[in-house]
């Protein structure tokens, strides 16, 4: 998550427009004698970048923590990790918080100094949160996993958006009496979810041998006592007060064995290190006084795992992540000839002859669809990808390509003539290329007669390579480079006339000779297009694609000021990708080329490859730190251990068991792969206001679309 997001005016909505506007100096105004010019604001994103205290010893020192000892110090290779749902109230909502704030001090004691947990230091908002986890102290080499197994323990709790509604003041202590909070009570929603996240998130706390919060062990004997206006409380011992600096803390209520968890959630506001009066607010009630109850409500869209001093946002994206797609502008480069002179003009002529109503991203997903319905017809027709099959499906494939490659070009020619770009609409269009290249692939394959064979698992995988890198290529350099001959112009365009040569003449004539077409002996001997097929393509990327890669990465993060050697640790997913898919199918104890297993597997490759893929897109649109790992490569290593447990010294699996665990995975793919993809989308759509494949209805003069709300406060449907 970015420290700093220098965001335009429209970042914001309703109050919080009003509040920021208040503070912008529109006109000169009179000065007093001797006083200086007030300087403009600066944006609240900057305030934030202080909004934690960063580090500035090894040792625990109270003085740098306003007084506060740590519960838990310090160690080296331990990295203090916090679940926990974010809250950013709005311009009104925040005044609401101050006012309930300050009515708290008046009734405390002279002696109890109560600290505000609403701004910083500078006086910039910050950001409130529901406790989801205790403080869970993972090792170094934990914190990736931690947070893929977490991702997909939420995406498999199927918990819908839910709204909480905060009601009743507290005061609440920690297990060490050292520390207390005052806090506000999340009411019971209609529907649950904060039980359904909690239970989620303590699952995979207990994985990694770390408590649960709210757990029914160690439970306090202190009652809660209602005095009046507040009422006193004490953990459970299922957490402990985090350090300020963490940004989360883990105040709860007691809790008894069965009882109902919901009524232990709860905001902190502030804070103290000395014990309030019991009878302090003694004359009022313990429902909030000054303000309704209704007015403060929290739409829960998503949670936040913190580790150190990283956040990730699970499984939807965060608005400080998707602030940076308000101000996205797609860029690319394109040395192609062919594209600039020729096709240019059929992609502009293309696109009138599409209607106005049909979405950009409608347009990338029909062209999908005519290389799905292709995959399907190669299953009916030539399952063993040898053939040879019906000419027609030949042209088919070719046509099928062609059509997907014209309707990938023209999606961005039909976002602007329909005035639908977004940053969403290059995250799509990636997304699908991702999940195509394995599927594209599989039709070359069968029509180059290579069936299940080492050459066909080559032929049918080898566009994953180029398209990684182009993907972590422009994850640096925020520009999309295609050379004077590359894969999706050219390439494509050799592919398409290829299938069209396999239906004229037959799949065989890859076999033959070239001597047999072109008769020069002296240069080709008795080679045929298949034999010079690897050492042509991998050559190219070898060679040609990835030393460019690497020169335009190196030369991005030198203009930057920015280290050179960190980004190869960046190429771990493709290397392990790469190298499970090898290790399995090339293995002599595994049957899946045997069984002719091949387009299941490519099947399965798209959704694994095109999440690994996509999530760094999505990483270069929100500038969020580079996605290491996936949690859909895990069964991949699975099956590249099974395909080899004899050289592990144990017996080989049965063809069958083999076979189903492919299966499984592919079922396993599929469901995570759609669950995140639809959460994201979302996520991104409910921002910025806007549909994904529909078209966007635009705003009435009075309305200003702002993160996905009109000016009259109605969210705009997808």
């Amino acid at each position: 998550m970015a420290l700093v997001d220098y965001s335009d005016s429209d970042n914001s909505s309703g109050e919080d427009d009003t509040r920021k506007q208040s503070n912008v100096l529109k006109r000169k105004r009179s000065l007093e004698p001797n006083q200086q010019p007030a300087l403009p604001p600066l944006p609240d994103s900057f305030h934030n970048l202080y909004a934690s205290n960063a580090r500035a010893s090894k040792h625990d020192d109270p003085s740098l923590h306003g007084g506060r000892q740590r519960q838990i110090p310090h160690i080296e290779g331990q990295w203090p990790t916090h679940v926990y749902i974010e809250w950013r109230p709005s311009g009104s909502e925040s005044e609401i918080l101050t006012n309930m704030l300050e009515k708290a001090k008046v009734s405390l004691p002279p002696n109890v100094r109560l600290e505000s947990l609403l701004k910083n230091d500078l006086g910039a908002d910050l950001p409130l949160h529901i406790s989801l986890s205790r403080t869970l102290m993972l090792a170094t080499h934990e914190r990736q996993t931690f947070t893929d197994v977490f991702e997909a323990a939420i995406g498999t709790s199927d918990v819908k958006p839910f709204t909480v509604t905060l009601e009743k003041l507290h005061w609440v202590a920690n297990y060490e009496n050292n520390r207390w909070f005052l806090v506000l009570q999340a009411a019971k929603p209609e529907y649950n979810g904060l039980a359904e996240l909690l239970v989620a998130s303590n699952t995979v706390a207990k994985r990694f041998g770390q408590p649960s919060l709210y757990s029914p062990e160690k439970q306090s004997s202190t009652p809660m006592m209602t005095s009046g206006k507040f009422a006193m409380g004490s953990l459970n011992g299922a957490a402990r007060a985090a350090p300020r600096d963490s940004g989360v803390d883990n105040s709860t209520f007691p809790l008894t064995p069965g009882e109902d968890m919901s009524d232990h959630f709860h905001v902190s506001i502030g804070w103290t290190l000395e014990r309030p009066h019991e009878t302090s607010g003694s004359s009022g009630s313990s429902t909030m006084d000054g303000c309704d109850p209704e007015k403060l409500e929290l739409e829960v869209h998503g949670i936040k795992v913190k580790i150190g001093n990283g956040t990730a946002a699970h499984e939807c994206v965060c608005d400080d992540a998707l602030v940076h797609l308000k101000s996205y502008k797609y860029s690319s480069v394109d040395k192609s000839l062919l594209s600039r002179y020729i096709l240019k003009h059929y992609w502009n002529g293309f696109v009138e002859l599409l209607p106005l109503w049909l979405a950009p991203n409608m347009v990338t997903l029909l062209g999908f669809f005519c290389i799905l319905a292709n995959v399907i017809l190669l299953e009916i027709f030539i399952p063993d990808l040898v053939g040879p099959a019906p000419s027609w499906l030949y042209y088919s494939f070719a046509l099928g390509l062609w059509m997907y490659s014209t309707m990938d070009n023209v999606d961005g020619k039909q976002a602007r003539r329909t005035g639908q770009s977004s940053g969403l609409g290059e995250l799509f269009d990636h997304g699908i290329d991702s999940l195509n290249c394995t599927l594209a692939s599989l039709c070359e394959t069968a029509a180059m007669g290579l069936g299940s064979s080492p050459k066909g698992v080559f032929t049918a995988l080898i566009p994953c390579l180029p398209m990684f890198f182009s993907t972590w290529e422009t994850y640096h350099t925020h520009t999309l480079y295609l050379g004077y001959f590359n894969g999706p112009t050219e390439g494509l365009i050799i592919a398409c006339s290829m299938m069209v040569l396999s239906g004229y003449y037959g799949p065989q004539i890859w076999t033959q000779p070239i001597t047999d077409w072109i008769d020069r002996p002296d240069i080709f001997g008795s080679a045929s297009v298949v034999d010079l097929w690897f050492p042509l393509i991998f050559g190219t990327f070898l060679f040609i694609h990835l030393p460019a890669c690497v020169l335009n990465v190196v030369k991005a993060r030198r203009e930057k000021g920015l280290s050179i050697a960190p980004v190869f640790t960046e190429w771990t997913p493709i290397i392990i990708f790469t190298g499970s898919c090898a290790a399995w199918l090339y293995s002599p104890y595994s049957t899946l080329m045997q069984e002719n297993r091949l387009v299941l597997f490519c099947l399965t490759m798209s959704f694994v490859f095109g999440r690994m893929t996509t999530k760094i897109i999505l990483a270069h649109l929100t500038r969020q730190p580079f996605p290491l790992w996936t949690v859909m490569l895990t069964p991949l290593i699975g099956g590249a251990v099974i395909g080899n447990l004899p050289l592990l010294g144990f017996s080989a699996v049965t063809p069958n068991v083999e076979l189903w665990y492919l299966r499984a995975y592919f079922v396993f793919a599929v469901v995570v792969y759609f669950r995140w993809a639809l959460l994201v989308i979302s996520s991104i759509c409910n921002y910025l206001g806007i549909n994904c494949l529909t078209i966007t209805p635009k705003p009435a003069p009075n309305q200003k679309v702002n993160g996905g709300v009109t000016s009259s406060g109605k969210t705009h449907k997808r």
